[in-house]
């Protein structure tokens, strides 16, 4: 006969009572399961910033994306999703805009009306100035919000362009590539991020945004900052890219004098590169100064006076840009014109400021002076993290000498990361609270 145990609300067997509190620490086992997993996943990186991954990756899909029939349209079509989901969350939120985001949108609204009138390439335009002016429109958002939010968004973007340069790195080693031709005059593999001379277009804004992320870390180099600088010597390496070579000695000379002197003053300060890098264009593209260094352009960096036939395009360019100087001819404006004889291969200046003064005029390249210039001057009279100055003023410099003979302003809208970050420094990374900040709270998110 089966024993019983006195209850309040009668008798309950004791083989019963047992099965039920098995059950008990069986469920609570499971509860406790359950609430470790949903606390791991809450707190892992890829389910936690994966909505904001993702409309960055969109916004600054990698090269390939732009060679598949299929990703092509679709990313676009989301992009323009994207962004009037960026324009309602702004007209939520009333966001008022700032000075660096007017001068862009100004910039970019400079090259519709030649690209009108000179029958250019409209849907091209219109589809580079959204993506790019959704990017801006993310940073915008998040600084203004807390500052998880800020630090989420410079995460992401940093671990992003991580993944582009690590997975085009597997690419290069692994010999995996694709052809891409220009014309009939020559073919080149193109990985991830494009042709080798494109894959630089992410390794210093990479770096940038590495080293903007570990300011804010008590350890001096995270293991970020050392994957972006692998990586980036790896790739410049085995690519033989000449321009990278020398972007990488300014960068890091630069990076070195602004540690030392890190208050942003004289010529260490980014209104002084804002200067010295319209210097520059016009000391190489119009007066040909490289030409007094041709012992060290031929024997070093194994290039030819003519830097791989720049000096030619240059020489074609600056009539077409004479013709039209107020406003420019537009975008893509009779494609290929730069390079006489070539059957449409060769599309840009390979020069940024003339690229710029063709596409859209001595307006646009006004405009664009004021967006660097009031974005330099912001951090220049800001009270940021040394390492985060140093980082922003290095990287500027090296871009700003490397696009004497490249363009940076239209794949991936990276360049144009530099101007607004450096804008908005001390409210991303914390400024000077980052320095009070106990390393404990500065090490909570990582």
């Amino acid at each position: 006969m089966t024993s019983t145990v006195e209850m309040s609300t009668g008798t309950v067997p004791r083989g019963r009572l047992s099965a039920r509190r098995g059950d008990g620490a069986a469920t609570g086992t499971a509860g406790a399961l359950k609430e470790a997993l949903v606390g791991f996943a809450r707190r892992c990186y890829p389910l936690r910033y994966l909505g904001l991954m993702m409309i960055c990756g969109i916004l600054m899909k990698p090269s390939l994306v732009d060679e598949s029939a299929s990703l092509a349209p679709l990313v676009k079509a989301l992009t323009a999703v994207v962004f009037l989901g960026l324009v309602l969350a702004y007209l939520a939120r009333r966001v008022a805009l700032s000075a660096t985001l007017t001068l862009f949108i100004l910039y970019r609204l400079a090259y519709l009306l030649p690209t009108l009138l000179h029958d250019g390439d409209l849907l091209n335009w219109g589809y580079a100035s959204i993506a790019q002016v959704s990017v801006l429109m993310v940073i915008e958002l998040h600084v203004g919000g807390e500052e998880d939010s800020r630090r989420r968004l410079l995460r992401v973007l940093t671990d992003l362009l991580l993944l582009y340069l690590m997975v085009n790195a597997a690419m290069i080693l692994l010999g995996i590539s694709k052809d891409a031709a220009a014309g009939a005059q020559f073919s080149q593999p193109s990985y991830l991020l494009g042709i080798r001379t494109r894959v630089t277009d992410t390794i210093f804004p990479a770096t940038m945004l590495a080293f903007l992320y570990d300011s804010t870390s008590p350890r001096r180099w995270g293991w970020r900052s050392v994957i972006a600088v692998g990586t980036g010597l790896l790739q410049i390496a085995f690519l033989h890219v000449a321009t990278a070579l020398v972007g990488t000695a300014i960068a890091a000379i630069t990076y070195v004098m602004v540690s030392l002197r890190p208050h942003g003053r004289g010529l260490l300060s980014m209104r002084a590169v804002t200067v010295g890098g319209l210097v520059v264009t016009l000391l190489v593209v119009v007066v040909r100064i490289h030409l007094l260094f041709a012992s060290l352009i031929e024997s070093t960096l194994g290039k030819s006076l003519t830097l791989t036939g720049r000096t030619d395009i240059w020489d074609a360019a600056l009539p077409i840009v004479a013709e039209s100087p107020l406003l420019g001819h537009g975008i893509n404006h009779e494609f290929g014109r730069f390079a006489p004889g070539l059957d449409g291969g060769l599309w840009q200046a390979h020069n940024q400021y003339l690229q710029i003064m063709h596409d859209g005029g001595l307006i646009a390249v006004g405009l664009f002076g004021a967006l660097l210039w009031t974005a330099s001057a912001r951090i220049d009279r800001s009270a940021c993290d040394p390492r985060a100055r140093a980082a922003l003023t290095a990287v500027y410099a090296a871009m700003s000498v490397m696009a004497v003979s490249e363009i940076y302003i239209y794949n991936m809208a990276l360049f144009i990361l530099i101007p607004f970050l450096a804008s908005r420094v001390v409210e991303l990374t914390g400024g000077s609270r980052a320095a009070g900040t106990s390393p404990r709270e500065r090490s909570a998110d990582r």
